[in-house]
């Protein structure tokens, strides 16, 4: 690529060394790196494909043809030379601070001996979730038959914000837990104890409603990428047991699977139209473009930052009121009336403004949200927040919690959507996951053993 393509050459040489890092990001995680870090593996692949490889590709068309005839990226932004150099120094500083955090939190965050915490009176609490989940899918029904019926942008639009995110983010998730605990308890107990029959049909009926309300012809990537490829790790560990492994299999989904995924998950018809017309299939993938998916709004993270950048110089920033959005996104229009919108609208409105695009909507990558909240500040702090975090994952990833466990390896392969953005959206997502698979199962582990003690 850095060979062939036609990049302007000082462009290219930012690029270059953005690279060259990663190159020791990536010697690092897969040969000194003690711990498993799957999150630092992640966030090597989204750098590599999001910030290197889509940009050149991008770069190289506009320079070499333009994009459709324009000379700007495919949100409409143009090529300023000027403005890349200057967004990959704002990369190289942030990989920079992020990596000098991320080995001293490593230091000073100790590991606790790691004690398997025990789930007193599983059978009992496994049997409540699964009337939960059964209550849950019943109220929601209509919403299933509708995905079936239907594409997924006009569930979408039908549906409110919070009504999304408490049905599709929160409750659609809570049989993961089930899983999670009955197939743990299976495996430490003989097949001859009293519970194990009871427990494994759990199990079966879980998985079972999980795979109903979460499967690739109703939802989008940005779920059933985590989702299955946390399954996967759950029930064939071996399969993504180190960091090398993780890198690997990372890689190669991003630039092979999920393009492919997208023939359905961001169909334009239905499951019923596509069955009755197997023909609709074919023309999903001209429609969708497979091949030149680098080249198209899924790898938009690098001309979102662009274009951020461009606001940031251009317009009016009262610092901090994305991240206002972003913290407190929980509470509705309705009450607070003046909420922000998130970022990912405001730089898509902004380019609809100053250069003629056509779509509000946009993703807006991590580095971006610290730059338009704080300004070069940001970057320094969102990179100092993100390898805090990465490390605090790795201590849930060790503990001998097996929720807290499970939700640390999801967050790692969930990195490759909340690193692209926006943040609003990618906070909100995560949080109502924790409630559903960590926090609403001890809920009702406290509630059993209380009343188990009377």
């Amino acid at each position: 690529m850095f060979v062939f393509l036609e990049v302007p050459i000082l462009t290219k040489s930012s690029f270059l060394v953005n690279l060259l890092v990663l190159l020791g990001f990536t010697y690092y995680n897969i040969r000194v790196e003690k711990e498993f870090s799957p999150f630092l593996s992640v966030f090597i692949v989204f750098n590599l494909l999001f910030f290197i490889v889509a940009p050149l590709i991008q770069i190289n068309e506009i320079v070499s043809v333009g994009y459709k005839g324009t000379g700007s990226f495919i949100q409409a932004f143009p090529f300023y030379e000027s403005i890349c150099i200057r967004a990959n120094l704002y990369i190289l500083i942030f990989n920079c601070v992020f990596a000098f955090f991320y080995l001293y939190f490593k230091k000073i965050i100790t590991t606790k001996t790691t004690i398997k915490k025990e789930y007193k009176n599983t059978p009992i609490v496994l049997l409540f979730l699964f009337l939960f989940c059964i209550i849950v899918f019943l109220i929601n029904i209509q919403t299933v038959i509708f995905q079936f019926q239907h594409e997924y942008y006009e569930e979408a639009e039908q549906t409110s914000v919070s009504k999304y995110l408490i049905v599709q983010k929160f409750l659609f998730f809570i049989p993961l837990a089930g899983i999670i605990l009955s197939y743990f308890y299976l495996k430490s107990k003989d097949r001859t104890s009293k519970n194990y029959k009871f427990v494994l049909f759990f199990f079966i009926g879980f998985l079972t409603i999980l795979l109903i309300l979460k499967n690739p012809l109703t939802e989008k990537r940005n779920a059933l990428g985590p989702l299955y490829i946390t399954l996967l790790f759950l029930f064939f560990r071996k399969y993504l047991s180190d960091n090398y492994k993780v890198l690997r299999f990372m890689f190669v989904s991003m630039v092979f699977f999920f393009p492919l995924m997208s023939i359905i998950t961001h169909s334009r018809y239905s499951l019923s139209q596509m069955i009755a017309k197997p023909i609709l299939l074919y023309k999903n993938i001209e429609y969708l473009s497979v091949a030149d998916a680098f080249n198209s709004l899924h790898y938009d993270a690098y001309p979102n930052f662009l274009a951020t950048i461009d606001y940031f110089d251009n317009k009016t920033i009262v610092y901090g009121e994305q991240l206002l959005c972003s913290l407190f996104f929980f509470v509705p229009r309705s009450i607070w009336e003046s909420k922000p919108d998130t970022t990912g609208f405001v730089v898509g409105n902004y380019l609809i403004d100053k250069y003629k695009f056509n779509w509000d909507n946009l993703s807006n990558p991590y580095i971006s949200e610290g730059y338009i909240n704080f300004g070069f500040i940001g970057i320094l702090l969102f990179a100092v927040i993100l390898s805090f975090v990465f490390v605090k994952m790795i201590k849930w990833l060790q503990s001998g919690d097996i929720l807290k466990s499970i939700f640390a390896f999801y967050f790692a392969i969930y990195l490759m959507y909340f690193l692209r953005g926006d943040l609003t959206s990618g906070f909100a997502y995560i949080m109502a996951f924790l409630f559903a698979v960590v926090y609403l199962p001890k809920i009702f582990f406290l509630f059993i053993n209380y009343y188990a003690k009377k």
